[in-house]
Formats: structure tokens, C-alpha cells, sequence
């Protein structure tokens, strides 16, 4: 539909470039959100494991 409009190819060429940065952005957020979880797994198994049993209590 821009296509259409005398003068927005600069506009085009503008919301091509934010829809990559976007794109880039997501990827990233992805990653490290997913990096994220796998820590606090860990964290949280590491935790289980250093509490006492409760399996002995009863």
C-alpha cells in the first residue's frame, strides 16, 4: 500500500530497517531469556538437593 504513495519509499526503507532491528531484538531476548531459565533450574535443583530429605522425616 506504501508503494502506492509517492514519497514514502523513505518511510518504507525506515520501517524495514526497525521491523530487522526488531527481529534482531526478539533473537536476542530469546536467547537470553532461555539462558535465564536453564540458571534458575539449576539454581532451584541445586537448592532441592541441599535441603534434607523429607522422605526420612516420615
Amino acid at each position: 500500500m506504501l508503494g502506492d504513495i509517492a514519497g514514502t519509499a523513505p518511510l518504507r526503507e525506515a520501517l524495514e530497517t526497525t521491523n530487522t532491528l526488531l527481529t534482531q531484538v526478539l533473537e536476542e531476548l530469546r536467547r537470553v531469556n532461555a539462558d535465564g531459565l536453564v540458571t534458575v533450574a539449576q539454581e532451584l535443583r541445586a537448592i532441592q538437593d541441599a535441603l534434607p530429605s523429607t522422605e526420612n522425616a516420615a
